[in-house]
């Protein structure tokens, strides 16, 4: 009996500790807008799939943590000829793969970038910023080459980004298709599991390079609708997460608990118009939307001056960007003439589509009133984030809602978004004119910064004269978290940096 009454006590012992050991883990639970859709480096289609992936993959160089400043990553360090046909870039050695995959070497780099310039990669989004490279060849162990069939000016930023990221060549061969739920990088953590529409849990690397992991798990939530994730986070359920609502970053920066974390923001959002549908394909028709909405409405009424009205395409931190060239006038008037004067007296029927969260709805629903008011009446179709790009890239949408932007310079946006033959796909409008497809050539194939400067800034005064788009603000990021998690930076690409963040207890 006492060896039974000592059992007992040994489990119910063994239980308590472990209790306590879980409770005392550093757990870091990540409010997110967007379930995950892949963390295959060569099919990222969306914003949020970034957000997570930098904490488990990394790219031969990175930036500075809340800058776009360059800092070696995988690489220690790289040699561009002066023609910028050949660029060499030289391995950190030691570097550990997740997992037990072994070391990273140069035939891991070699292999990672080829498939994601490879044709053959279904869904793959990255290719079209390798486009420029004509072979990718380890020299040896350490050092990987890269030959190109003109100069890409922003070859750097490219390898500091998801399009460069690197992952084992024996696991992309052993998993192949599941690569994508079950990656092996290099980063500071690890991927344990998702559970589709739940939760991305990450675990540290004990093996990293870099610095210490100083969080016990790290769990992504998917919450698409603003005020849930509001209430979450509130109720202590969430620890860190975007700050959709005007209302509540006021509360929170009000609030001795909580940090608020703000970077201006990269992203435009704006309304696109699809000129391969009738009748967007008439200037005056897109000109006549332009007026009849009232942006006030959006950026002080909506948001209350917690984004930043657009004055071109691309915000001023980018490079090259054209701004203080937008400023839409407001009157209904003007389009209900123009509206006329294109043959539709009495408006037309239209659909504008979105996804489903405040970010857009929002706006929506207010620019469905304006449109309204001169006689356009519109269908608002919200779509799941999958369904949404699909019809967009498919070219399937006549007016849509949404964001664009995320890197410092231009070159893939642009030379994406606005190039004839890129319709469909990344031309979402088919926004179509052969001197702009002549300046973005031009531009894409040079490293005259003051050449590519003047390229891009006629490219984009063509843009906003054709109101394919009509700007409304840059969106601003606003990270809130309970002040005892430190160490957090906001970045100005939406990415969840978590270099250094802890939880002080």
């Amino acid at each position: 009996m006492r060896g039974v009454l000592i059992l007992i006590l040994i489990v119910s012992f063994v239980i308590c500790f472990s209790t306590i050991i879980s409770a005392n883990q550093a757990v870091l639970r990540i409010g997110v807008q967007y379930d995950l859709s892949t963390l295959d480096p060569a099919r990222i289609p969306m914003i949020n799939d970034p957000q997570m992936q930098v904490a488990v993959l990394e790219s031969l160089a990175r930036y500075k943590v809340g800058t776009f400043e360059i800092e070696p990553g995988l690489a220690t360090r790289w040699e561009p000829s002066s023609d910028g046909l050949t660029w060499r870039f030289f391995l950190r050695r030691g570097v550990q793969f997740h997992h037990g995959y072994g070391e990273l070497k140069a035939s891991d780099v070699a292999y990672t970038l080829n498939r994601t310039r490879s044709p053959e990669i279904k869904g793959g989004t990255m290719r079209q910023q390798l486009s420029a490279i004509k072979s990718i060849e380890a020299e040896d162990e350490y050092t990987v080459r890269f030959t190109f069939s003109r100069p890409d000016a922003v070859f750097l930023h490219r390898m500091a980004g998801p399009a460069g990221y690197i992952v084992s060549e024996k696991a992309l061969k052993e998993r192949g298709d599941d690569f994508g739920s079950n990656p092996v990088g290099t980063g500071p953590y690890m991927f344990d599991h998702w559970t589709t529409g739940q939760e991305v849990v990450l675990v540290p690397n004990p093996k990293y390079w870099g610095y210490k992991p100083r969080l016990d798990r790290v769990i992504y939530i998917p919450v698409s609708d603003a005020a849930t994730m509001h209430n979450a986070f509130e109720a202590g359920d969430l620890d860190l997460m975007p700050v959709i609502s005007p209302e509540k970053l006021k509360k929170y920066r009000k609030d001795p608990s909580i940090q608020v974390d703000s970077m201006p923001g990269l992203s435009v959002r704006h309304i696109g118009m699809n000129t391969s549908f009738k009748p967007f394909d008439d200037l005056r028709v897109r000109k006549a939307v332009a007026y009849a909405i009232n942006r006030d409405d959006i950026t002080e009424g909506l948001w209350q001056a917690s984004s930043t009205p657009t004055t071109g395409f691309f915000p001023p931190s980018c490079v090259h960007a054209l701004t203080g060239v937008w400023n839409p006038t407001y009157s209904p008037q003007m389009a209900k003439k123009l509206l006329a004067e294109a043959g539709y007296p009495n408006g037309f029927e239209t659909t504008m589509y979105f996804t489903p969260i405040d970010r857009f709805k929002k706006p929506a629903i207010i620019v469905q009133e304006h449109l309204r008011a001169i006689g356009i009446k519109v269908k608002l179709e919200a779509r799941e984030i999958g369904s949404f790009l699909g019809l967009l890239r498919g070219g399937k949408m006549p007016m849509f809602i949404m964001t664009k932007g995320l890197d410092p310079y231009l070159d893939r946006i642009i030379n994406g978004q606005f190039m004839s033959e890129k319709f469909p796909g990344d031309n979402w409008t088919n926004f179509s004119d052969p001197d702009v497809d002549e300046w973005l050539k031009q531009a894409a194939s040079t490293i005259d910064e003051d050449l590519r400067g003047k390229l891009f800034k006629k490219a984009q005064q063509r843009i906003i004269e054709s109101y394919n788009f009509y700007m409304i603000d840059w969106e601003n990021y606003h990270i809130a978290h309970p002040k005892k998690i430190k160490g957090f930076v906001p970045d100005p690409q939406r990415a969840i940096r978590l270099d250094n963040v802890y939880i002080a207890e």
